[in-house]
């Protein structure tokens, strides 16, 4: 059988798909903008610390339960966020529903960086969160439905390499601004974002669906190859979605199929959230400080971020090539291992700590960490301005920074992808908002519950039960979670 002549030339292929990333990385900065949102407390509260003032130069000052609620809030705007999220997207589009965001992000920094007390700082906490939800929902749709299926896993993760960058972002100028001029920052750049979006096509998945077909494959035309059937593309997509007029979106939802999927999306989510992900991106500065690291906690959250950029790029790699549920597996593992060691090194400084420090100190090897001692040292010589048992600071930080590799590679970006990948178009936007939702609602309860837990379990304690929640979730991915692997987008 003679191979079939492509009408594409390599460059061309290369070319077009490049747009196509091009495209998706425009989209992702929606992502950068929520991971600016998500990581704002940390900066915030580490120059809170050091300097209370507002940008009126008045004193401000929040109490524990306040600094929980800098993320809780969030989570808790989500909920209604996805829901408006879910509905504009069906009745004005992806493209256009990212574009209108530029407004509410404008209204939420203002409150944040204008705030004269804790009320009017968690109530724009609150609209942030409204705002994460909307671009969640809309970015997330939109990302999944434009690119090529060969390619379509691995631009899914460009979103989360955003988000990443976002979250560097925030604390890296946090280093340098203080916490109110952060919020300019989160502003710039869900601006820019919108005005990309200005000059990007809209989803032609949502356009075949409202029944624009002469746009739709104008569009589909510019994505796909000179070989690719876009006639048969599109009557694919109009088929999949044609029950729009037979059933309601609420009775499509409440399918058995439908229902089973919805439910294994949500445990994911629980998952994801009470194996301590979200905790750690919204408290990574105060986990440094309770664990007492004498690292600097803004230098140490960048190196957990940028490693968790590191682990981002491997799941693009990884995630067409041995599936999405293989990745959530291996993720979800390395995770498990990861908390354990850091409930078990908690243990033995808050248990024991003297016969910890003679236990540090009696090893008769290490690696240094630091840039000035990057050699093999014996514990016990004596090194200007440290402890004989300094080294094992640095175990929080090496625990963090595999922990949230390891994220990146399945637990973080794989429920977000499956959640849109399991339904068909006509109920995608819905189906996907109530995925955000119940996320949110489980992101607010491990937010809110930090200190809580932490008081009740112990430091310790409550590395393990993270570390159990993630070998459940290895359990529940063997046995119930299906890959979505090369399944077409209809």
């Amino acid at each position: 059988t003679k191979t079939p002549i492509s009408l594409e030339t390599t460059t061309e292929r290369r070319l077009r798909l490049l747009m196509q990333v091009l495209m998706v990385m425009g989209a992702s900065l929606g992502h950068s903008a929520i991971a600016v949102i998500a990581a704002f407390p940390n900066p915030a509260l580490s120059d809170l610390k050091k300097d209370n003032s507002t940008i009126y130069g008045h004193a401000i000052s929040l109490t524990p339960s306040q600094m929980d609620l800098m993320g809780s809030l969030v989570c808790a705007g989500t909920m209604p966020g996805t829901i408006i999220g879910g509905w504009l997207v069906a009745l004005i589009g992806r493209r256009r529903c990212m574009i209108a965001l530029v407004v509410p992000y404008a209204i939420s920094w203002s409150f944040v960086a204008f705030a004269a007390n804790p009320t009017v700082m968690l109530f724009g906490r609150f609209l942030s969160g409204i705002c994460y939800g909307v671009t969640t929902v809309a970015g997330s749709t939109y990302i999944i439905e434009l690119p090529d299926l060969a390619i379509r896993g691995a631009l899914a993760a460009i979103p989360t390499i955003f988000f990443g960058l976002g979250l560097v972002l925030a604390v890296g100028t946090g280093m340098a601004l203080r916490w109110y001029q952060i919020s300019f920052i989160g502003y710039a750049v869900m601006a820019i974002c919108c005005l990309i979006m200005y000059i990007l096509p809209e989803s032609p998945t949502y356009l075949a669906v409202i029944g624009k077909e002469g746009e739709a494959i104008q569009v589909l035309k510019r994505l796909r190859s000179p070989d690719a059937d876009i006639q048969k593309e599109l009557k694919s997509l109009q088929e999949c979605n044609e029950r729009k007029t037979e059933e309601s979106v609420v009775r499509l939802l409440l399918k058995p199929n439908i229902l089973r999927l919805l439910i294994i999306c949500m445990i994911l989510f629980f998952i994801q959230n009470f194996s301590g992900l979200n905790v750690m991106y919204y408290n990574t500065t105060r986990i440094f400080q309770s664990s007492g690291s004498s690292l600097d906690e803004n230098v140490a959250t960048i190196l957990v971020f940028l490693i968790k950029l590191g682990g981002t790029f491997v799941a693009c790699y990884y995630l067409d090539r041995i599936g999405r549920r293989i990745c959530m597996i291996l993720s979800l593992s390395i995770m498990a291992a990861s908390l354990f060691v850091m409930g078990t090194y908690l243990h033995m400084k808050d248990e024991t700590p003297e016969e910890n420090e003679n236990l540090f100190s009696n090893t008769t090897k290490v690696i240094s960490f630091n840039s000035t001692y990057i050699t093999s040292m014996n514990t016990n010589e004596d090194i200007p301005g440290h402890s004989p048992a300094y080294s094992h600071e640095y175990l929080p930080l090496v625990c963090l920074t595999i922990y949230m590799f390891a994220s990146c590679i399945g637990a973080h970006p794989v429920p977000w992808i499956i959640s849109t990948e399991y339904f068909p178009t006509i109920i995608r936007g819905q189906a996907s908002s109530l995925c955000v939702m119940m996320c949110s609602l489980f992101n607010f309860a491990a937010l809110q519950l930090y200190t809580p837990m932490q008081e009740a379990l112990t430091n310790a304690g409550l590395y393990w039960f993270y570390a159990s929640m993630s070998v459940l979730g290895v359990i529940f991915c063997l046995v119930f979670v299906t890959e979505t692997n090369q399944r077409a987008v209809g």
